[in-house]
C-alpha cells in the first residue's frame, strides 16, 4: 500500500532546503523598496514654485564708449599738435614744440566729455584756464578763455556743457586772435587730441 507525504511537510522541506536563497531574495526586495521610497519622497513637489533657478540675462550689446564733443563748433584749426618737432610761434618769434591744438575763432567752449573740474585759474600768459578730469585717465585743458567762466573747481560737467568763451587772452599766442588752446593728457602724458576728437572736420 502506497503512502503519500502531506503538502505541509513538503513545504517545510522546501523552505529548509532554500532558506539562504529566500533570505537573499527578501533582502534584495527590502533594499529595493527602501530605494524606491527614498526616491519618491525626495522628488520635488511639482506644485511648489522653483525659486532657486538662475536665469542668465539676455545678451544685450551695451555701448560704454564715452560721449565725446568737439570743444568748439565751427572753429578752424590753427597751430596743430606737435610733440615730435618744433613749430614757429609768431607771437613769441621762436621755434618750440606745441602740445596742443588751437581752435581759431570766437564762440563758446565746451567740455569734451563728462568729468570733474580739477581747477579754474586766471594767468597773465595763458588767460583763464579750465582743467577737467575724465574717466580713462584723460585730462583736458582749455586755455585762452575769456573772463566769463561758468564753472568752478569741484564742479561736475557733462559732455557738451559750456565752460567758457574763446578769447585773445593767451598772450603767448596773441597773433592767433580769438581762439581756444586745447591740450589733452592721458595718464599724465600729453597726447594728440586727434586721437580722441574728430578734428579733421574742422580743418
Amino acid at each position: 500500500m502506497k503512502t503519500y507525504q502531506s503538502g505541509t511537510k513538503e513545504k517545510k522541506n522546501f523552505f529548509k532546503r532554500h532558506k539562504y536563497a529566500l533570505a537573499l531574495i527578501v533582502s534584495v526586495l527590502v533594499v529595493a523598496a527602501v530605494i524606491v521610497l527614498s526616491v519618491v519622497f525626495t522628488l520635488p513637489d511639482k506644485k511648489q514654485p522653483i525659486t532657486d533657478v538662475v536665469v542668465d540675462p539676455p545678451n544685450v550689446d551695451v555701448n560704454n564708449d564715452p560721449v565725446v564733443t568737439m570743444p568748439m563748433k565751427g572753429a578752424q584749426v590753427g597751430m596743430d599738435y606737435a610733440d615730435d618737432k618744433i613749430v614757429y610761434w609768431n607771437t613769441l618769434d621762436l621755434w618750440q614744440w606745441h602740445p596742443a591744438v588751437d581752435f581759431v575763432g570766437s564762440g563758446s567752449v565746451f567740455a569734451i566729455m563728462d568729468g570733474k573740474v580739477l581747477d579754474v585759474e586766471k594767468t597773465t600768459i595763458e588767460g583763464n584756464v579750465v582743467t577737467i578730469e575724465h574717466d580713462g585717465g584723460y585730462i583736458s585743458v582749455y586755455k585762452s578763455l575769456g573772463n566769463n567762466v561758468p564753472v568752478k573747481k569741484g564742479d561736475t560737467v557733462k559732455s557738451g556743457d559750456k565752460i567758457g568763451e574763446a578769447s585773445t587772452a593767451m598772450m603767448s599766442e596773441l597773433d592767433t586772435g580769438a581762439h581756444l588752446h586745447f591740450e589733452l593728457k592721458k595718464n599724465g602724458k600729453y597726447v594728440n587730441p586727434a586721437t580722441l576728437l574728430d578734428i579733421n572736420q574742422d580743418k
